[in-house]
């Protein structure tokens, strides 16, 4: 006895020796092996946890247990940032005697855990998962020679995975999550039998984008005879369900050659009324807590036939629904008499012979009964017969299916039918159309957490002809805004049924109040807080074609406030434009035409506006407007009015603010009377020229200035004010960043200024004795409007209206040159009008284009004549000295 214990002793002792060693002698191998054949066989960037890679005798005794850690797959370019596949464990276990052996590796089990899974396929049609290389040609002799690895998968399971199929040629994008899956069979028999398990926590579908699928949970049984010699899967005892809708498949599907054969048969099973609606989107399915549905449900189809590249399975699909009922439990009238009848059809490759036809949609809802007819066909060349009747209360139907934080009610009636084929749409044959009928909606209203301000529609009425809606009447609100609406509406039925095509409108637009405050969004800033109203990027859409012929009251926009608006607003090829749009704003009258762009400039819109003003007040001006604080901070200290005719271009940030570094202008600006005092500029200056400082205020009368907009600053052409009582004359620019860039030339009586710069004066002017004559002083205007720096730059004896002549001269040629610059501009609109969109992009382009050239092309004839123009107010030139 003892012999025979020391016996199984050492034979437990060479077992474990042996489970011990044969995982260390044979892992460098196997690893190696692995990296080999993933080498040879993907050309992707593979990567796993070394650490994380064991050998085990343990885990499945006798087999081999071998497990990967974080193991995963990058494809190349164009994938090079995307991960096809990363799995947290990697576990297959091998048969031991096949691996010692070396000839056939027999593959038992395989298991993934929290693997993530991201499919792409581009519009072009690459995807990321073809990484796999061409295997390379062997001869027949070394074909023969190896042989093939034998799969004897006992079991598999998935825990825990997530998957993404992502594909722009459909276009379709399909997730799942929290898949946990599992299954059996044993595939080194040719004849046997599988069985798997599936259930997903979440699955989502979005086709087109549109979601149809949303957070769905998904669970599936499904038991298999497979055939491998003949490649013939046949479907036994199986069930699926999708939330409450359950559904079985019966049949084959057979692979014999390249061909697929299929003859499979699905329908629903255990299914009512309540299980179609548990298939509502996942976002919705807390308001159909409380909600009761009772009616037979019929849901069946098959899939026959042959796929290849010159034929397709046929598929057929129906549904229907008997006796429905649907009711809510605190509101005791129920949706009811629910009858839907529908089939599809598609019977080949062929499109046109494919079908939709709803032959019965009818329910009933408090005494209001709704029907309709639909029959669609051939996808080549659109076939539609629908009609519809009846009328629904939109507040009922909302306590029969209750909205929470919502409040929808109405009452809306339709009697509408149309028929034909999308062939006579497009060559607008209308008499092939017969389309009749009319639409309307009364006491319309809707409001929700994500339009508080509601919106609502008191009553309107649409006619409808093939070629054409006629808008009646339309009378509703947004929010404090009133709507007032009547035209027409065409190309809709084109517009329905391509993706392609316009929808075209007619409409004049009337309102008392229009309040673009309630729409602007409410943001709060980190420093404090204080609610501050931010507006983000507007799209105008590209497929609508609008005119507005609009009248409107009052329009407020900001702390703004526009008065009698009248004019065209028309929406065109993404782009809003305005014809002669006038209104009244701070006691000041505007006129507007131009284009805002959003379609060709994702990012950054464009805008192109000439707008004549008249009567506007300076400091009001400053206030309101953005730009003019940023150019012309100088405004704030003015009073007095201004007019304009001015011609502005440039693009638009997210936050839909100018981007002032790109901004292009021209125009002339006309003060009939101003004054400005009490800024550090007319400070700076008095203690540079020696002015008491009661002599600083400024003074502007009947002035005609010539302004630029190029490179975040404005520039102003030389122009006369008054300063304490004396003449003169400044020009240059200013910065966006408030820099100054100015030259001013003004005349001083000597005695006026002290004897020190009395005797810098003779020093710059070469005279002995500057006393008793008048000095024309040159100063330079450096720094910024809060921190100027003036600098004296020359002196001379006084020019007696040189200055004035110089400006006057300057002033006209800036006026030749802005009338000039709108005259091509006009012209170019008028040969423009066919496209808005190009209009806008040209417009704005030839602009910058065209301030640079020219400035380029006259900066050297501009600046000699401006040269010699200063020499004479500075004082650089003498008489009798021929110029220097």
């Amino acid at each position: 006895m003892k012999k025979v214990l020391i016996i199984l002793a050492a034979l437990i002792g060479l077992v474990l020796i042996t489970a011990i060693a044969v995982p260390i002698i044979f892992k460098d191998d196997i690893r190696a092996a692995i990296d080999k054949e993933l080498d040879n066989s993907l050309n992707a960037k593979i990567f796993y946890d070394t650490e994380a890679f064991s050998l085990s005798l343990f885990k499945s005794f006798p087999d081999l247990s071998v497990t990967v850690g974080n193991f995963g797959i990058v494809g190349l370019a164009p994938f090079e940032q995307d991960t096809l596949v990363s799995v947290g464990e990697f576990g297959i276990t091998l048969d031991i005697m096949s691996v010692i052996s070396g000839d056939q590796i027999k593959i038992v089990n395989v298991s993934l855990v929290d693997p993530n899974i991201k499919v792409i396929v581009l519009e072009d049609g690459t995807a990321n998962y073809d990484i796999a290389k061409p295997s390379e040609e062997t001869t027949e002799e070394e074909s023969t020679a190896s042989e093939p690895i034998s799969i004897q998968i006992q079991g598999w399971e998935i825990t825990n995975a997530r998957l993404i199929y992502d594909d722009a040629t459909l276009p379709m994008v399909a997730s799942i999550g929290g898949l946990k899956h599992s299954g059996s069979g044993d595939f080194s028999q040719d004849v046997f039998d599988m069985s798997t398990s599936t259930t997903v926590e979440s699955f989502s579908l979005t086709y087109d984008g549109v979601e149809y699928i949303s957070n769905k949970q998904l669970v599936a049984d499904i038991a298999m005879a497979m055939d491998l010699a003949n490649m013939k899967f046949t479907f036994k005892e199986n069930k699926a369900s999708l939330n409450d809708f359950g559904f079985g498949f019966d049949g084959y599907v057979s692979m014999p050659g390249d061909d697929i054969e299929m003859d499979i048969t699905y329908g629903g099973k255990d299914i009512n009324l309540l299980s179609v609606l548990s298939l509502i989107p996942g976002v919705y399915q807390e308001y159909m807590d409380g909600v009761t549905a009772t009616g037979s449900v019929n849901f069946n189809g098959a899939v026959t036939g042959v796929y290849n590249e010159e034929s397709m399975p046929k598929v057929t699909a129906s549904f229907a629904i008997a006796e429905g009922k649907i009711s809510y439990a605190e509101y005791p009238i129920p949706m009811e008499e629910i009858v839907v009848s529908a089939k599809f059809d598609y019977p080949s490759a062929d499109l046109r012979e494919t079908s939709f036809v709803m032959d019965k949609f009818h329910m009933k809802l408090d005494g209001e009964e709704v029907s309709a007819y639909l029959y669609f066909k051939d996808l080549e060349d659109y076939f539609w017969d629908f009609n519809m009747k009846g009328n629904l209360d939109l507040e009922k139907l909302t306590k029969v299916v209750k909205l929470e934080d919502m409040t929808l009610k109405g009452l809306v009636s339709a009697d509408l039918s149309t028929k034909g084929r999308m062939s006579d749409l497009d060559a607008g044959r209308y008499a092939s159309l017969p389309t009749s009928g009319s639409l309307g909606m009364d006491n319309f209203y809707f409001e929700s957490p994500d339009l508080p301000q509601g919106f609502g529609i008191a009553n309107t009425r649409m006619t409808f002809d093939p070629a054409r809606i006629a808008l009646t009447n339309f009378k509703g609100n947004a929010g404090k805004t009133d709507l007032n609406m009547d035209g027409e509406i065409t190309n809709y039925l084109q517009y329905t049924l391509a993706d392609s095509a316009k929808l075209y409108g007619k409409l004049n637009f009337s309102s008392a109040l229009v309040d673009a405050n309630e729409w602007m969004t409410e943001e709060t800033t980190t420093e404090e807080t204080v609610d501050t109203a931010a507006m983000e990027m507007v799209r105008i859409p590209e497929n609508i074609d609008f005119v507005l012929t609009s009248k409107i009251d009052l329009i407020k926009y900001d702390n703004l406030e526009l008065k009698d608006f009248g004019g065209k607003v028309i929406i065109r090829d993404g782009a809003l434009r305005l014809e002669k749009a006038g209104f009244n704003l701070l006691d000041g009258y505007f006129e507007l035409n131009g284009a805002y762009e959003s379609a060709m400039a994702l990012d950054k819109p464009l805008y192109d506006f000439d707008f004549k003003i008249k009567d506007l007040s300076i400091a009001s001006a400053f206030e309101s407007f953005v730009t003019v604080q940023k150019l012309a901070p100088v405004a704030e200290k003015m009073t007095g009015k201004f007019s304009t005719d001015f011609k502005i271009g440039g693009s638009l940030g997210a936050d839909m603010m100018p981007i002032y570094e790109e901004m292009q202008g021209a125009g002339l600006m006309e003060i009939a009377q101003a004054t400005l005092k009490d800024v550090k500029l007319l400070s700076a200056v008095s203690n540079v020229s020696k002015l008491n400082q009661q002599d600083g205020e400024v003074s502007l009368k009947d002035v005609l200035l010539a302004t630029e907009i190029k490179n975040g600053r404005l520039y102003v052409e030389p122009f006369d004010l008054i300063i304490g009582g004396r003449k003169a004359t400044v020009g240059g620019s200013t910065g966006v960043d408030g820099s100054l860039d100015y030259l001013m030339s003004m005349d001083v009586p000597s005695g006026q200024v002290g004897q020190a710069l009395n005797s810098a004066i003779s020093s710059f002017a070469g005279l002995d004795n500057a006393i008793g004559k008048d000095i024309t002083l040159n100063l330079g205007i450096k720094g910024t409007y809060d921190d100027p720096k003036v600098n004296l730059l020359s002196a001379q004896p006084g020019t007696s209206g040189g200055s004035s002549s110089v400006k006057a001269a300057l002033q006209a040629q800036a006026k030749e040159k802005v009338d000039a610059k709108k005259e091509e501009i006009k012209q170019e609109l008028e040969a423009k009008k066919d496209s808005v969109t190009t209009e806008v992009k040209e417009k704005v382009d030839a602009a910058k284009e065209e301030v640079k050239k020219e400035v380029e092309e006259t900066k050297e004839e501009v600046k000699d004549k401006a040269k010699d123009a200063v020499k004479d107010i500075f004082g650089k030139k003498k008489k009798g000295d021929g110029g220097r």
